[in-house]
């Protein structure tokens, strides 16, 4: 299954794992309806629960041989394995629905641009262009500032070179305004039959994800957890989760190798599903999803108690995983006998087996409810301590998912932009960069850290950039915002706007002359600017009567000629 398709299985948790609530986010067949009454359950598909721990059986032989799939030798640079996860192609896409994007918004815009709006120096970006914006996305969640034009500063206390010598602020800006991973024109709205609420993000969100699942291959323990992307605005999907470090933002839902910290499988939460779950919940449906392809190989998962249940981990250790988590314990098919049971002192446990799963209740700081088809509950002596060893090992392995995102947010990228989308995908170009570092640092003798992996992938980055048929820069000077034609078409004439009281517009000639005399000066312009009624509608354009109309048709450079003759004055 490609990864594009696999937010559809995901999108159906609408209650946070971490909220108070015993019940919140439960499907209705996933919890015990009659403990909440007091009585015996009647139904309970593990009728044969004993006293005990289960009997010692060998552990599932680890079939997988942790590391890369590509075949990428030692001496392989960064940019190397970035690639493998964002190829060319990849690339190609963001280029051709940028460049899309940003003629569908001139067409748009065709007559409302101001005279020196930003948008008319937009011209179609290519690879080695877009290998460079990506790089200095990259670079920013290096060197920290407080604002994105702030990178641009000539000012010697916060100058930072090397953003001005890779691209102008101007053509970040733009690229970054046009930036785009789909085509608009087929979009379906929300309410629609067939909406993709990830449309925005495009086949690159499906297709970077599906080389985190084939081009790695994650050692025996791994973890499902949740992971947060920052974001406060206004979007249908936001959660807001109160025990995690990113209390406002998008959930998703993450898979990961517990000792490395690679990311597997990152699928976003997108509100509560419209078709039914399966008969055991929405819960087992998804982690039985995010675990396809990694049955029958040995593998020990670790979940927190918003995934465990016995009938997840009885039908994992048939499908060759087994498992560790602690469980919430009203979860359907926990017997009574446990949850019943008293302990008096710190560190008591009350042990309860059936077939190849044991069910422990555990005093530690609090009442703790353990289920394993993995580790015994046998008690073993560690760092000095003596804790049941599925406790031990639930404690080792559980935080593959909040490594990862620790790592991701040492270099998170905080510009501010509007889109929720475009959040999410700086999110997953960072993780794309850690996992990136990840297949490097298991492949190398000597790796470099990871903040040195990510400048080297910067400057690589740049240089492939520029090795790329890259577009001309544009000419040094001012801009030519008109055509030649003003100096010889012989259409021109002044008009008056209509009205009884007209609004006056700043004319395009002495405004801007005016404002360079007086900052040759050093002085402020005290003024908002030099202001008329008239304009010439050949060249759509404001201009005083006298004597900008008559400059403006009648010199190439028309500001330097009002410089000229206003010093002759």
């Amino acid at each position: 299954m490609m990864a594009g398709d696999q937010h559809d299985f995901f999108a159906e948790l609408e209650a946070d794992s971490d909220s108070g609530s015993d019940f919140e986010g439960f499907e209705p067949e996933d919890i015990v309806a009659q403990e909440i009454q007091g009585n015996e359950p009647n139904e309970d598909p593990f009728e044969n629960w004993s006293e005990g721990d289960r009997d010692a059986q060998p552990e599932l032989p680890f079939a997988g041989t942790p590391g890369l799939t590509d075949g990428l030798g030692e001496g392989q640079i960064p940019l190397h394995y970035f690639q493998t996860l964002l190829p060319g192609e990849t690339v190609d896409t963001m280029v051709e629905e940028t460049n899309r994007y940003g003629n569908q918004q001139l067409d748009l815009r065709q007559g409302q641009l101001g005279t020196f709006s930003r948008f008319r120096k937009w011209h179609p970006t290519n690879r080695g262009e877009m290998l460079k914006f990506l790089a200095i996305v990259i670079a920013m969640g290096l060197v920290r500032q407080s604002n994105v034009t702030d990178y641009w500063s000539t000012r010697p206390v916060t100058a930072t070179p090397f953003f001005s010598s890779t691209m102008s602020r101007d053509r970040f800006l733009l690229l970054m305004s046009f930036f785009h991973l789909n085509n608009n024109a087929r979009y379906i709205a929300r309410e629609s039959p067939g909406h993709d609420p990830l449309f925005k993000l495009g086949t690159v969100y499906s297709s970077i994800l599906y080389k985190f699942a084939t081009t790695y291959k994650p050692h025996q323990f791994i973890s499902v957890d949740e992971g947060m992307v920052p974001w406060r605005g206004n979007l249908a999907f936001s959660v807001y989760s109160p025990n995690k470090p990113i209390k406002y933002g998008l959930k998703a839902y993450m898979l990961c190798d517990s000792v490395s910290g690679y990311c597997l499988r990152f699928n976003l939460y997108t509100g509560r599903r419209v078709s039914l779950p399966s008969e055991h919940g929405t819960i087992y449906d998804l982690v039985m999803d995010l675990l396809r392809g990694r049955f029958g190989q040995g593998h020990v998962l670790f979940c927190d108690n918003y995934y465990s249940s016995p009938r997840l981990f009885m039908d994992l250790w048939e499908l060759g995983v087994t498992a560790v988590g602690t469980c919430r314990k009203n979860r359907k098919g926990l017997p009574q006998q446990l949850k019943l049971k008293q302990l008096a002192n710190k560190g008591d446990t009350y042990i309860m087996s059936t077939g190849p799963l044991s069910g422990m209740k555990y005093n530690d700081s609090n009442i703790v409810y353990i289920l394993t088809t993995s580790y015994t509950c046998e008690n073993v002596t560690h760092k000095q301590k003596i804790r049941p060893k599925c406790v031990v090992m639930y404690d080792k392995f559980m935080g593959g998912v909040d490594r990862s995102d620790q790592m991701v947010a040492n270099f998170r990228l905080d510009l501010k932009v509007l889109k929720w989308w475009k959040k999410v995908f700086f999110h997953i170009l960072g993780l794309t960069v850690l996992n990136s570092y990840i297949k490097y640092k298991g492949n190398v003798r000597n790796p470099m850290t990871h903040k040195q992996f990510r400048e080297r992938l910067v400057e690589e980055l740049v240089e492939l950039g520029n090795i790329c048929n890259t577009i001309p820069a544009p000419l040094p000077g001012r801009p030519k915002s008109q055509p030649l034609d003003r100096l010889t078409a012989r259409n021109h004439f002044p008009r008056k706007l209509a009205g009884i009281n007209p609004s006056a517009r700043r004319c395009i000639v002495c405004n801007p002359a005016v404002r360079e005399i007086l900052a040759s000066r050093g002085e402020k312009r005290k003024r908002p600017g030099h202001e008329t009624v008239y304009f010439c509608p050949h060249c759509d354009v404001f201009l005083c009567v006298v004597p900008c109309f008559e400059i403006y048709h009648t010199n190439q450079d028309y500001i330097l000629a009002y410089k000229r003759q206003y010093s002759e004055e």
